[in-house]
């Protein structure tokens, strides 16, 4: 349940409302936008949601927002933190793409962590797709140069890459040595889009992870994870403020169709 919903459960002081704001992630100026119209105790529950929504509306009208359209002969590289849901979401971006009528493919190049690839080969199974996994501790660019090779028939590939702190400097080099893999190979394909996975539960320090990633990789788009938890849902509005990124998809439970793509009214909704 999201801030506002909560704010109307019970009668709440100004003071009570502002620390409800800031514990869901909405940054100071988005909260006093929200703050100005609850003073406002003429306005009913309704249009007090109208209004807020309105004011936000008109904060982000010059703000255009990403959609994404599925295509053959394309390359998708899933990146992000440890821990923010990126495994999972392959699995749900693989039954999107069959959705969509087409044929994709997973490079398991996450040689790190035995059970990102035992996760992925269980979705390669489960949906019937190719898969080319790396072992232990191999160098991850040959991973991804392998599977290219080998995959390159297929209409999308998806590949999967080691989870990393933004801040280690010597892990986003190995990210930028699979982008120059990528880049040699780039003729091979009509779309390349580096996707970075963001746990909605970050909050407001998310923005530090996509600048530490935006430093080593040029970023393509954004997956908001987790978002069906007590998620600090508001600070998406700083993301979407501070970054000419766009958010496209959110990942909002386990089932393989838990995933959405993002709009920024029917978020708006969800958020109020």
């Amino acid at each position: 349940m999201f801030f506002l919903k909560k704010i109307f459960q019970k009668k709440l002081n100004i003071e009570e409302v502002e620390d409800l704001l800031y514990e869901s992630g909405v940054e100071p100026k988005f909260a006093e936008i929200i703050v100005s119209k609850i003073k406002d105790k003429g306005s009913k529950e309704d249009d007090l949601r109208k209004l807020i929504k309105s004011e936000l509306l008109e904060e982000f009208k010059e703000k255009k927002f990403g959609n994404f359209t599925p295509q053959t002969k394309s390359l998708m590289v899933i990146t992000g933190n440890n821990g923010s849901g990126k495994t999972t979401f392959i699995g749900k971006f693989i039954q999107y793409f069959q959705q969509n009528n087409l044929q994709p493919a997973v490079i398991a190049a996450d040689t790190f962590r035995a059970a990102a690839i035992e996760q992925l080969d269980h979705f390669a199974n489960r949906f019937n797709v190719p898969i080319v996994k790396g072992v232990d501790k191999e160098d991850p660019s040959a991973v991804v140069y392998r599977g290219i090779e080998k995959l390159i028939e297929n209409d999308v590939i998806i590949i999967d890459t080691s989870g990393r702190q933004h801040n280690n400097k010597n892990l986003m080099g190995e990210l930028q040595k699979i982008n120059s893999i990528i880049n040699k190979k780039s003729n091979y394909f009509l779309e390349i889009k580096n996707l970075l996975t963001i746990d909605a539960n970050t909050g407001l320090a998310s923005k530090h992870i996509i600048s530490g990633f935006q430093e080593y990789l040029p970023l393509d788009g954004i997956i908001i994870n987790k978002v069906d938890s007590n998620a600090k849902y508001g600070a998406l509005l700083s993301i979407l403020k501070d970054f000419n990124i766009p958010i496209i998809f959110e990942g909002y439970g386990e089932d393989m169709s838990d995933l959405r793509k993002f709009h920024f009214e029917e978020y708006l909704d969800r958020l109020l």
